[in-house]
């Protein structure tokens, strides 16, 4: 058959179709050559002459798209199952030539051993010309190692079908016809029968993530659906914009400063933070446990408080922006209660994709840097692209399925004068305004009204954003006990010494309640551990409060010229912050001396300052609201805790004394010429034995050791005062002391006297 073939070619007999379908294209020698369409004499066929063959399923993906492994797949380079069985009629070169050796027979050898050689040489071209691979189409040519990380089967497959979910019944019906026809390489079987979900998955099985994404892009063009087209690249701009967002907030927030300002070596931020007590904030008061007052009845919080603890999740939760409609929140807490941490816990919990990962993207503002920007005028994307120069490819905020958060923080160090009554409206993300005005704004709606607003603050500048415009108000409150405990724990890499930290703490109930704040348990824990450190293990230090607080103190106070600076109100734009100091401790020693805890008109008054915004500089006051009548609710402004305005009360004494030499204790009695510091320390004593209640037993703690050099040491340059020695003084009263414990004369006081005795002698028992 294969001989007969052969002559029939070699003699170029036409067959029907036949002699067109073997013919060679640049009228060379004919190639062995498949018909396209079927004969129209077909005689023992298995399959249609003219079929192409469709890719297995799966097909290969573009970067595995080789002529190699087009040519392996290649129906010309494999034996054929289609069979043409033609009959044709004898030629005169096979049938009626007769086979006599002669000259006739010796050139009929030399032509079909040259015809043979051009058999050879043309089937030879044929394959180099089959084996060459087909043209690719350009939507399918991809780079994967040019990739984007972005570029994920989840968002791939998200994209997909949101795109494809917007398209009509007929729409998606002619989505496919076309997706089966253009790309048979790549599908092997129909997709007329698949649903949208199935649709999607069988793309991205049989194709590279980005060539299905490429091939959506083709066929809407196609379809004419521009709008659909622009959704699909928008969506596949912002993922890549996303990641490095992400990758900035990273590296911005993964390292954290301990304690106040950026001093010394940052840390992994996950090396030290604790989980911190969040809780709503409505009706919630500061921290007054105390203990030696039961309750302080000027703090107290009234109404219903929820103290359901929250997490960062919670915190503008999917759910409750949905079905609630929460679209601004704020978080307040006194100073050092760890508000910084937590909104950097909320960051980077958005960053790992923990949590709230429906918000699209998470954009962090500091006031500190939009203060510098107060003065000019922006665009709302103008101000992004300013602090995250990554978001200048977005050009429109306002994109469906890219829900922005932003987040403001430090509304209380804001030199930016909010007034939310007579601020303009503005609705305008293109036209550039004044930053005051797209602040106020977006935290009004009016602004890009799909985005959620979340602002941190203390609590003395609450009045700024009125109570219209928060939709939620939260609670930092701190640490609850178990939290305190896990603090040291985590970071205290010696264990040991975690312990005995612990152990130092819990013995003085007024240190463990002062560690509710995240401040006050980083200055214990630098303090305590460089105190242990020195001593032998057996070694155990006295429970003394004085000089924990003169650190706290000591740092607010190193913080408070820059919170004066940054101030916008009027009257501290002449206040330094020793005067502000100063005047607070004048104001703690006149409450405590009226048993009041809370801050009234009056009280300002007597210190000089109008109002209460003036002394949140110093970041020992904190302020609240509560329901005090059924239709009436109250604005408490206080200091942070009950002991620190006890503290302060101490410090007012012992200033009084060392820059006047006065004993302000013993006002209604006699002037004396001159007053010893053994004579104010013994007048003390005797108020607080005398007094029927506790009131003055920490005033007195504090008040003894303050009389320690080392106390005094850390507040010299700001109540400008000499350090001196007060070693006789201290010895005289401890002495005095002694005595009236001999006396017995106030028994339940004796153990409480011994603890005195630690403030006046704070060194290691052993």
């Amino acid at each position: 058959m294969e001989d007969a073939a052969d002559m029939a070619s070699d003699n170029s007999i036409p067959l029907g179709v036949g002699a067109s379908a073997y013919g060679s294209e640049n009228g060379e020698e004919e190639l062995d050559f498949i018909p396209q369409r079927t004969l129209p004499i077909l005689i023992g066929y298995s399959e249609p002459v003219g079929h192409v063959e469709r890719a297995e399923s799966p097909a290969l993906s573009y970067s595995s798209w080789h002529s190699n492994q087009w040519s392996d797949s290649d129906p010309w380079q494999e034996p054929c199952e289609t069979k043409v069985h033609l009959k044709r009629r004898d030629s005169s070169a096979s049938s009626s030539v007769s086979f006599d050796v002669s000259d006739d027979d010796v050139n009929m050898e030399d032509n079909l051993e040259e015809s043979s050689r051009k058999k050879t040489r043309s089937k030879d071209r044929g394959q180099k010309q089959q084996s060459a691979p087909l043209p690719v189409k350009p939507e399918l040519q991809v780079d994967p190692k040019a990739r984007h990380p972005a570029m994920t089967v989840e968002f791939a497959f998200k994209a997909l079908s949101t795109c494809l979910q917007k398209l009509t019944v007929d729409e998606l019906k002619r989505f496919r016809k076309l997706l089966w026809e253009r790309y048979p390489e790549v599908f092997r079987d129909p997709v007329d029968g698949l649903d949208l979900v199935n649709l999607v998955d069988k793309m991205l099985e049989l194709c590279d993530l980005e060539v299905s994404l490429n091939i959506t892009l083709v066929l809407l063009k196609t379809m004419n659906l521009k709008r659909l087209v622009d959704f699909l690249e928008g969506l596949c701009m912002r993922i890549k914009v996303r990641y490095e967002l992400k990758l900035t907030l990273k590296r911005k927030f993964e390292m954290v400063h301990e304690g106040f300002g950026q001093k010394g070596q940052p840390v992994p931020f996950e090396s030290v933070y604790t989980d911190l007590y969040i809780s709503d904030g409505i009706n919630a008061a500061v921290n007054s446990e105390h203990e030696f007052r039961q309750k302080v009845e000027d703090l107290f919080e009234t109404g219903k408080v929820n103290r359901k603890p929250l997490a960062s999740k919670d915190i503008l939760a999917p759910e409750n922006r949905r079905t609630r409609h929460v679209r601004s929140v704020v978080v307040r807490g006194s100073p050092g209660c760890g508000k910084s941490f937590a909104v950097q816990r909320f960051i980077l919990d958005w960053v790992d994709g923990k949590t709230h990962q429906d918000i699209f993207f998470l954009l962090p503002m500091n006031f500190k840097e939009l203060n510098q920007m107060r003065d000019e005028e922006y665009t709302l994307l103008g101000i992004i692209n300013s602090l995250y120069p990554e978001m200048k490819e977005v050009e429109n905020l306002d994109f469906e399925g890219c829900p922005v958060m932003f987040i403001f923080d430090g509304l209380d160090d804001s030199q930016i004068n909010f007034e939310f009554r007579r601020t303009v409206y503005w609705c305008d993300t293109d036209r550039p305004t004044t930053v005051k005005i797209l602040i106020t704004n977006l935290i009004r709606g009016n602004l890009l009204y799909s985005c959620s607003v979340l602002v941190i603050s203390r609590p003395g500048v609450l009045d700024a954003i009125p109570q219209e415009h928060t939709h939620q108000l939260l609670e930092v409150r701190g640490f609850n006990s178990d939290q305190r405990e896990a603090y040291f724990r985590r970071t205290i890499e010696n264990q040991a010494l975690a312990e005995r930290v612990i152990e130092h703490l819990k013995g003085s109930k007024t240190l463990f309640i002062m560690c509710h704040l995240p401040l006050f348990c980083w200055v214990a824990s630098k303090v305590l551990q460089r105190e242990f450190q020195s001593l032998s293990p057996s070694a155990q230090l006295p429970k003394t409060l004085t000089n924990l607080y003169t650190c706290m103190v000591h740092f607010h106070t190193q913080m408070c010229p820059q919170k004066l600076q940054d101030s916008p109100s009027e009257e501290t734009k002449d206040v330094t912050a020793d005067q502000l100091l100063i005047r607070l401790t004048k104001l703690a020693y006149v409450m405590l001396e009226k048993d009041e805890f809370k801050m009234e008109k009056e009280h300002l008054d007597e210190i000089e300052m109008d109002t209460y915004p003036a002394v949140v500089c110093s970041g020992l006051c904190s302020e609240y609201y509560r329901d005090k009548f059924v239709m009436y609710t109250e604005r408490v402004s206080c200091f942070a805790h009950p002991t620190i305005q006890e503290y302060m009360a101490a410090l007012h004494v012992f200033y009084c004394f060392r820059k006047q030499g006065k004993n302000i204790l013993e006002s209604g009695k006699l002037k004396v010429l001159k007053v010893s510091l053994s004579d104010l320390l013994k007048s003390a004593v005797d108020k607080v034995l005398s007094c029927k209640n506790c009131n003055y037993d920490i005033f007195l703690q504090f008040l003894l050791g303050l009389s320690v050099e080392t106390n005094q040491e850390l507040l010299k340059d700001l109540l400008q005062i000499s350090t001196s020695s007060s070693q006789h003084a201290r010895e005289e009263t401890t002495r005095y002391i002694r005595k009236k414990i001999k006396e017995n004369h106030y028994p339940e006081k004796n153990e409480y006297l011994l603890r005195c005795i630690d403030e006046l002698n704070p060194q290691c028992e052993h």
